[in-house]
């Protein structure tokens, strides 16, 4: 069965994961000092572009660290091998394995996988996610000022031109908290679980969230870009959260704006 064998080889590369995360690590930087890339992302995202197109031989690739060039395919794998390469540099076990199947433009498939917590996060189509095999559902408070919720800084925060931090100053104060932890498939897995009421950051990449989006959307959430549509791979912020909340959420961020 394609889902049984899925799993079976999201969780071998979760193998690779935890052997190197107590390691000491070869650390080369990408687009600036801050955008990591550690041996054990490419070997994870090597073993899964590997194994996973013998599950489906005429499927294409969208990933971080080896295919990251847009593809235009009935089937494509989005896939990112370590979400949260600076937790993972540093031993911080908010890091995790994130991977979505598109089908005919549709995500079908959304998994996120965090070995050292035993955490993985999986959704399908119309069928709801879960848990580790127990189902989930987003959180069902109303109120914003008693919300939880999550953000996350581009790598170019220095030089782009929204770095977050107006948001971030001025949404703080409205709820119970924000947190940063640094991952934002597991962030959206965290809306998706019910841990956080909402989550927004700018400057994501569909290897990010992918995965998340379609945890939240099973799970009864939502999610959009800045005028309410559907997050689409072009847009520059992403707005995630319960059906009560995301709403409160997304204004709020457009009256900043």
């Amino acid at each position: 069965m394609l889902e049984e064998k899925i799993i079976k080889y999201i969780k071998e590369a979760g193998d690779i994961f935890s052997i190197a995360f107590d390691k000491s690590k070869i650390v080369k930087t990408k687009s600036n000092s801050f955008d990591l890339v550690t041996e054990t992302d490419k070997k994870i995202e090597l073993f899964l572009k590997q194994k996973l197109s013998q599950l489906i031989p005429e499927s294409q690739f969208l990933s971080e660290e080896t295919d990251s060039a847009f593809k235009k395919s009935k089937y494509v794998w989005i896939i990112d091998p370590i979400d949260g390469t600076t937790n993972f540099v540093h031993k911080f076990p908010f890091a995790c394995i994130s991977v979505a199947l598109q089908v005919d433009n549709e995500l079908k498939y959304g998994i996120v996988y965090n070995p050292i917590l035993n955490e993985f996060f999986f959704a399908s189509k119309n069928q709801g996610a879960y848990l580790n095999e127990s189902k989930i559902t987003v959180n069902t408070e109303t109120d914003f000022s008693k919300t939880l919720l999550a953000t996350g800084f581009a790598y170019n925060f220095n030089s782009a031109k929204e770095n977050n931090i107006r948001f971030f100053e001025n949404i703080l104060p409205q709820v119970h908290g924000i947190r940063r932890p640094g991952s934002a498939a597991l962030d959206l897995a965290y809306v998706a679980k019910g841990v956080y009421d909402g989550f927004w950051e700018w400057f994501l990449n569909p290897w990010d969230v992918c995965a998340g989006i379609l945890l939240i959307t099973e799970a009864g959430g939502i999610v959009s870009n800045i005028e309410k549509n559907e997050w689409r791979f072009e847009d520059k912020l992403i707005i995630a959260g319960s059906k009560n909340i995301q709403p409160i959420l997304l204004k709020t961020i457009q009256n900043i704006l």
